[in-house]
């Protein structure tokens, strides 16, 4: 039976728990924010206060329902909240023992109905499972940063985890505006991860072999292939494009695509040089110090524009 959700609690005052509470709010649903410490709080609002004027910015809220927004969300370090959510998702960091811990704690002070949810992105949900109460309300709800922008939240279904669980979130968040997909059973990395890992192994790959450079592999993807995905996804472009002629192309060009089971060569050498990305100064790309707030920027707007132009488009 499909449950009514009227209070939310994110677990977490880090980038992630700070965006995916801001979500609710604008859908009459109560948002707790709790965290352990109270120093995370700063940072969390911050990360609100970021996001928001974002929104504003690129006209997908009215400044007065960002401050609304703002205003609604409540930040707390005491455990109490967790006795009357609907539900409840965990963006704490991915370190087993924390979560371990946390599930086992939380699972005894919610009610026996609360549905509980991991936002991890490497720990199986199936192994979550075994620190919760009542295992059939748990499952996995990944959001992909910037999540209260990207609209996609893969919901995974565990070995235990009861069908209806699942409906509810996903009922919620399309009611919300997401897009939701369910993964039937759990697996490492689960969709997006995955997928955006292939892709990863193959264009490092064609660095390595001296095929092209980190930006025109970029450009590839952001002109090209990029464009079509937005647009159709890897199936639909196969239907249109003619399966017999994908078909015959994969014959012809997987046993030439790399497929190194252990490692990333050249994201080891990255970042044994302590090259970790636009954080250091330095990735595949060189960054200055302004960069760290007008990339991100610049991303949102992007973002938001081609949802905004989808959606006219298709109005």
């Amino acid at each position: 039976m499909k449950k009514t959700i009227k209070k939310v609690v994110v677990a977490g005052g880090g980038l992630m728990g700070a965006g995916i509470s801001l979500m609710f709010p604008e859908y009459g649903i109560e948002t707790v924010l709790y965290s352990v410490a109270e120093k995370d709080f700063d940072k969390a609002g911050k990360v609100i206060d970021k996001s928001l004027a974002a929104l504003v910015e690129n006209g997908r809220l009215t400044r007065q329902i960002a401050d609304e927004i703002k205003e609604k969300i409540q930040f707390t370090v005491d455990k109490k909240c967790f006795e009357n959510a609907d539900l409840v998702i965990e963006a704490i960091p991915e370190i087993m023992d924390l979560k371990k811990n946390f599930y086992e704690e939380v699972s005894e002070l919610v009610p026996e109905d609360t549905i509980l949810a991991s936002n991890t992105s490497a720990i199986s949900v199936n192994q979550l499972s075994e620190f919760v109460k009542f295992p059939e309300r748990f499952c996995g709800t990944h959001f992909l940063n910037p999540p209260h922008i990207i609209p996609l939240v893969e919901i995974t279904k565990g070995d235990k985890t009861d069908q209806a669980v699942c409906e509810t979130l996903y009922t919620l968040f399309k009611d919300m505006g997401k897009e939701p997909v369910l993964l039937k059973k759990d697996v490492k990395g689960f969709l997006s991860n995955r997928l955006q890992f292939a892709l990863l192994r193959e264009a490092t790959y064609l660095v390595e072999q001296g095929v092209a450079d980190p930006e025109d592999i970029d450009r590839t993807i952001k002109y090209g292939n990029g464009l079509r995905y937005t647009c159709s996804g890897p199936f639909k472009i196969a239907d249109l494009g003619g399966l017999s002629v994908f078909n015959s192309v994969a014959k012809y060009l997987y046993s030439d695509l790399s497929d190194e089971k252990s490692e990333n060569h050249l994201l080891d050498e990255l970042v044994e040089e302590g090259n970790n990305g636009i954080s250091t100064g330095k990735g595949f790309y060189e960054y200055q110090e302004s960069d760290l707030v007008n990339e991100e920027k610049t991303r949102d707007a992007m973002i938001l524009g081609i949802l905004k132009a989808e959606k006219e488009l298709l109005a």
